[in-house]
């Protein structure tokens, strides 16, 4: 289990919002933690504020773009489907002893969730949580509520019901035999509609993110990077980025000869650039990372990777693999 530092920061913050001492969340890490640690941070934040709901608020303050990178694959899936099955593969509450499950039942999907462990003082908070970010992020990726969705949990209930309703906002059941959140199975398939206002931030700070990373150029080439990177996976064509920019294509092209550049060169060193990302930060298959980036098909993908880096996807994981 590896825990993005943006987890810790927002749970600094709702404390901070709720009027607890956050500062014995500690300093931000500026890595990963590992889970004793993330352990520690929850078991001081729930030693200082005594607040059965902190588990909720934490959840539901969780942002798509606390999760890094992964946070940014996650806005840029076509579906609900890819998004959701990307964060079960590779959820950071997941472990040996934790365990996060996608499956289907008739007409229903059923997002499992049994946590690695139990915080002192608060056996619920991983769970509460858990599901409170998953509702959360859901939202964010389908620009509206949670319609027929509902919760089962196995516990009851620290907090007053209207609680779980306030931060979760799907009918909540309680004394289950296990945690699962049930929604409509039609939906998985529908294509996910652009960020909502609470989404949008967050993405455009890791699209900022990336691309500082990239070191992008000023001019014309910084604005067409920018707005490939905000585009969520799917890469417009030359003419839908010189609308956005209110130039003819014929007038973007020549302005990016002048810069040096050109409009396919900025796609392949975007695309380059978030698969070299993906591969170092996080765990993602390279058929997943193909289809983010725009590859439909795995040979391509590896073909063209290997002509912009010497290189083969999985060759370079290794290669720049983290101790």
């Amino acid at each position: 289990m590896q825990i993005e530092p943006g987890y810790v920061s927002t749970l600094a913050n709702v404390m901070r919002a709720y009027g607890y001492n956050h500062s014995v969340i500690g300093r931000i890490p500026e890595k990963p933690i590992d889970e004793g640690e993330f352990l520690q941070v929850c078991t001081r934040a729930v030693a200082e504020s005594q607040d059965a709901a902190l588990g909720l608020r934490f959840g539901a303050a969780l942002q798509l773009g606390g999760h890094g990178v992964l946070g940014h694959a996650l806005m840029s899936c076509r579906t609900l489907r890819q998004a959701a099955e990307l964060l079960v593969r590779h959820n950071p509450l997941r472990s040996p002893e934790g365990r996060v499950r996608l499956a289907y039942e008739g007409e229903s999907t059923i997002l499992g969730f049994a946590p690695a462990f139990e915080v002192p003082g608060a056996p619920q908070f991983l769970c509460d949580m858990f599901f409170a970010a998953a509702t959360t992020g859901i939202r964010q990726l389908l620009g509206r509520e949670l319609a027929r969705a509902e919760l089962e949990l196995a516990y009851s209930p620290d907090v007053p019901n209207e609680t779980y309703d306030k931060y979760l906002r799907v009918p909540v059941s309680f004394g289950k035999p296990t945690n699962r959140l049930i929604g409509p199975k039609n939906i998985m398939d529908m294509p996910l509609q652009a960020a909502g206002v609470a989404t949008a931030p967050a993405y455009l700070r890791q699209c900022e993110l990336l691309l500082r990373q990239m070191e992008a150029a000023s001019g014309f080439e910084s604005g067409v990077r920018r707005l490939l990177l905000s585009s969520r996976g799917r890469f417009p064509a030359a003419p839908e980025i010189a609308h956005a920019l209110n130039l003819s294509e014929r007038t973007l092209r020549r302005r990016l000869s002048a810069e040096g550049t050109s409009y396919q060169k900025i796609i392949n060193d975007v695309r380059n650039h978030l698969a070299k990302q993906y591969l170092i930060d996080t765990k993602l298959s390279v058929a997943d990372i193909g289809t983010l980036i725009g590859f439909e098909d795995l040979s391509n993908f590896r073909h063209a990777f290997r002509r912009w880096n010497g290189v083969t996807p999985s060759h370079f994981r290794t290669l720049n693999a983290k101790d």
